[in-house]
């Protein structure tokens, strides 16, 4: 299944405490504890909408959440910051929000598919803190 080609596309914001979700082409928001309950909830909205969830890589802080993902059979795309980063220049977007980046990385997906490797082997088990 290509999940592009019908452009569903969930893109996350991942912090410490939260995750705050963008879906495309609906456009709806959602934000979850970033928490194994709001990993669950994530897995369920994307299997709802037949998308694919790309995020930032956050410093590890992604890492359960990527991994709850695949396990739930969910494509999940790591995008590179610096390319975000550069394509939100490229908009000539200067409001910094959560719920605004998640959009963006969102778009930035859609345009560049390619930038997201996939989860790395080793690091696909994870366990509960």
């Amino acid at each position: 299944m290509d999940n592009l080609s019908h452009g569903r596309v969930i893109g996350i914001d991942v912090s410490r405490d939260w995750l705050d979700l963008h879906c495309l082409p609906d456009g709806h928001r959602v934000r979850v504890p970033n928490v194994p309950a709001g990993h669950a909830a994530v897995a369920d909205i994307a299997r709802d909408k037949d998308a694919i969830v790309c995020f930032e890589s956050t410093g590890g802080q992604e890492w359960q959440l990527w991994a709850l993902l695949e396990a739930e059979g969910v494509a999940a795309r790591q995008v590179p910051p610096a390319q975000v980063k550069a394509f939100v220049q490229s908009r000539g977007t200067r409001a910094k929000t959560d719920r605004i980046n998640a959009e963006l990385i969102t778009r930035f997906f859609v345009f560049r598919p390619e930038a997201g490797p996939m989860l790395p082997a080793e690091n696909f088990s994870f366990s509960e803190p």
